[in-house]
């Protein structure tokens, strides 16, 4: 058996936000993944884990099969990838994290694989997509029934996404930053600090400082960003328990504009980061005053000369048949019809 350390073998293709100063990857947001093509019979992979209640899942996917889901236990430790296998084959294997990063310091990271046969180069990537939004780009609830309500890690789902779907379909590496409940200006519950665009630049979110140095250079930039924004409408008020502040978004002309500005600096500010790339905005409501604001947006960015589109790949009032997933969520049928429309506007 040949031991590689994933950050040292030059054919392991590492994609989504890390810390290039640690050791290994450690796999923060939902959708992270290891690619790697390889021989042999058996393949392993040594995984760190550091956990409490909310656990981590990760799935395993070998020649486009999900071989297996779960939870990687604390501890670091190896567990076989596939065993068994016509080792002349060069067998496509992911190692893809499942449930978005938690802010805490929970992790887990993926330390080194092992094989009988060898580690071979990958086929190039067609395209480079960078994924962003909230609850659905995370894949909260994306692994179903309708009657699991709890908010616990094992219903998220990333392999059956429609950010790894639309992936896909195009051979493209992608990377995602997902949070649920936070929005454009505001967090589903009016908090006004659960807004992603402040996180953009950092590797961990709000809690942690540390810059991300956005060394992966995606030709295109989905943004599926306003649901929250667009939930905070029917909630109550936000008071900050530092210094007694309250906040609440309205559909008033005044908190609307404020929207539309803040999703307009956000596409700059990615722009500005990712030179020539494409931005697509994805809203997931038909009408409405959040839709009006960031549709606005979108165009305001497009006379700028920023390539910019605006679609709505989905309703969410209106899902397809068996498309809810848990959590009032869209499930696996919702994300498949999501990928098919994002992927006509992306062509």
């Amino acid at each position: 058996m040949k031991t590689y350390l994933v950050r040292d073998c030059a054919f392991i293709r590492l994609c989504g936000r890390y810390d290039t100063d640690e050791a290994g990857f450690r796999m923060i947001y939902s959708g992270a993944y290891a690619d790697i093509a390889v021989t042999g019979s058996r393949f392993d992979a040594e995984i760190e884990c550091v956990c409490d209640v909310r656990r981590h899942y990760v799935s395993f996917e070998v020649d486009g099969l999900l071989a297996q889901t779960f939870a990687p236990i604390p501890g670091k430790h190896f567990y076989t990838v596939f065993l068994g296998m016509e080792p002349s084959r060069v067998h496509r294997v992911r190692i893809i994290k499942e449930t978005q990063c938690f802010f805490d310091e929970s992790y887990v990271r993926l330390t080194r694989v092992r094989t009988d046969g060898e580690i071979k180069p990958l086929p190039p990537a067609k395209r480079r997509i960078e994924f962003i939004g909230d609850s659905i780009t995370a894949g909260e609830g994306g692994r179903g029934p309708v009657s699991f309500d709890e908010w616990l890690p094992m219903m998220f789902s990333s392999h059956d996404n429609y950010t790894a779907l639309t992936a896909k379909a195009f051979n493209a590496d992608y990377s995602t930053l997902a949070i649920s409940g936070w929005g454009v200006i505001t967090g589903w519950d009016n908090n006004p600090s659960s807004c992603v665009p402040a996180v953009y630049d950092r590797l961990y979110g709000y809690q942690n400082e540390k810059r991300y140095d956005f060394s992966f250079k995606p030709d295109t930039v989905v943004i599926a960003l306003g649901t929250n924004d667009n939930n905070a409408l029917s909630q109550t008020p936000y008071t900050d328990p530092a210094d007694g502040s309250v906040h609440k978004l309205t559909d008033s002309a005044e908190d609307m504009k404020r929207l539309e500005d803040g999703a307009c600096a956000f596409m700059r500010g990615i722009a500005s980061k990712n030179p020539g790339a494409r931005l697509v905005w994805l809203c997931f409501y038909t009408g409405g005053c959040i839709h009006d604001a960031l549709e606005r947006a979108v165009e305001r960015v497009k006379s700028d000369g920023t390539d910019a589109a605006f679609g709505v790949p989905l309703d969410l009032y209106h899902l397809p048949r068996g498309g809810m997933g848990s959590r009032y969520h869209p499930g696996a049928v919702s994300h498949r019809h999501i990928a098919r429309e994002l992927i006509k506007l992306l062509r």
